[in-house]
């Protein structure tokens, strides 16, 4: 190709387990689809799991997984371990939120500005859980 000439491809390219479902039955681009993969990146922040679950019958996606782990209401299962101690519940629960309502079907999925309004309103729970005393305070799990 001639350093004056341009090239566009519209072939989408995405790791396995990172690309949105809706993308693979539709083959359709669209922003949305950002919203999932950055679900899934979220999810494997706060979980520090793999993208898809190997050691089951039936592999599981991580989106899958999350909601699996926490149908009960408890995060134990799925909080990185190496975080115990060090969070601030409410921004965890948040952040949760928010990754997982950025895998759900694409009518339900927030918009990137209402994304960016979560993270920030969670950075700010967090902010305000670690200013308080250590230890003391009931936004933070202690570990045992």
């Amino acid at each position: 190709m001639d350093l004056g000439e341009t090239y566009v491809s519209s072939e989408v390219r995405g790791t396995f387990g990172y690309v949105d479902p809706e993308y693979q039955s539709n083959r359709q681009v669209n922003s949305s689809g950002d919203i999932y993969s950055f679900g899934i990146v979220l999810l494997q922040i706060i979980s520090w799991k793999k993208v898809i679950n190997m050691n089951v019958k039936k592999p599981m996606p991580l989106d899958k997984m999350a909601k699996f782990l926490t149908r009960d209401g408890s995060t134990k299962g799925l909080v990185d371990p190496k975080l115990e101690g060090e969070f601030s519940v409410e921004a965890f629960d948040l952040t949760l939120g928010l990754a997982l309502s950025c895998t759900e079907v694409k009518q339900q999925r927030p918009s990137m500005e209402e994304v960016v309004a979560t993270l920030e309103k969670a950075l700010d729970k967090s902010t305000t859980a670690k200013a308080s005393t250590p230890g003391t305070s009931p936004n933070l799990p202690s570990t045992p």
